[in-house]
């Protein structure tokens, strides 16, 4: 039988209902817009980087907690608009919720200094305002990218220039709602792939982090099989493997 649906209010009171878990201690902010635990199950309103209200809901067993938010009328009170849960228990919500649509993504963190790169010494740095229409022209080869240059969202952005002057690959540093360092806007142009250049700018970015604080996250789209071996051949622990599903309403 299920236990106590508890509250939970605080990044530190996540923690403590799952130790050790590294999404809990580096995505969080300290303070939690909203958060359950149920049993070895917990979930947290997120805003993700893109600004989609989503209910994160993971552990051993999500079902249970997932009937909770459900018949409590908690996602709809809240305002959630899309869920995420482990890619490995989709099937527990798409029996226990409404949904439709979303995708699959990695979360992903570090703390350990990459090695050099045979490409580090083309690496440059970049301005997010000066140099924003040159990034979002090179990152509009990939729709789905969150790299947002000119917002004032980067805190630093480093490149590669190609043989003729033109920016070939870049990528960012920005920050989660918990302060914690995320890499963002990754991205190399199709012509100069497998040269090695959007492994030297993500293990730049993993330096400058890690030079200045103890860790470094990313996310990236499942579906990116060439980005998952390079960014775990440059010290990336996956920590989370999600699916997320847009929250059908009554009457939608």
């Amino acid at each position: 039988m299920s236990g106590v649906l508890r509250e939970l209010t605080t990044r530190d009171d996540l923690v403590a209902a799952c130790p050790g878990d590294a999404f809990a201690r580096w995505d969080p902010p300290d303070r939690l817009a909203a958060g359950f635990a149920l049993d070895e199950a917990v979930a947290y309103l997120r805003r993700s980087h893109s600004g989609r209200l989503t209910m994160n809901v993971w552990g051993p067993d999500i079902g249970p907690l997932l009937v909770r938010l459900r018949d409590g009328a908690v996602l709809s009170d809240l305002g959630a608009a899309w869920i995420s849960v482990p890619r490995d228990q989709i099937d527990v919500l798409e029996r226990t919720v409404s949904v439709r649509g979303g995708g699959e993504w990695d979360w992903m963190w570090t703390d350990t200094p990459p090695g050099t790169t045979s490409a580090d010494d083309r690496l440059i740095t970049l301005d997010d305002t000066t140099d924003a229409a040159e990034i979002t022209n090179l990152l509009a080869e990939n729709p789905r990218s969150e790299g947002y240059p000119g917002t004032g969202r980067a805190e630093v952005w480093l490149g590669i220039r190609d043989d003729g002057g033109a920016l070939a690959s870049c990528g960012a540093v920005h920050r989660l709602d918990s302060g914690t360092a995320h890499l963002a806007g990754i991205h190399t142009a199709e012509r100069v792939r497998g040269r090695g250049l959007g492994r030297a700018v993500t293990a730049g970015l993993t330096r400058w982090v890690l030079a200045r604080e103890p860790v470094v996250t990313l996310g990236m789209y499942a579906d990116s099989a060439a980005a998952r071996r390079v960014y775990h051949s440059l010290g990336f622990r996956t920590d989370k493997e999600w699916s997320s599903k847009i929250l059908v309403r009554r009457g939608t």
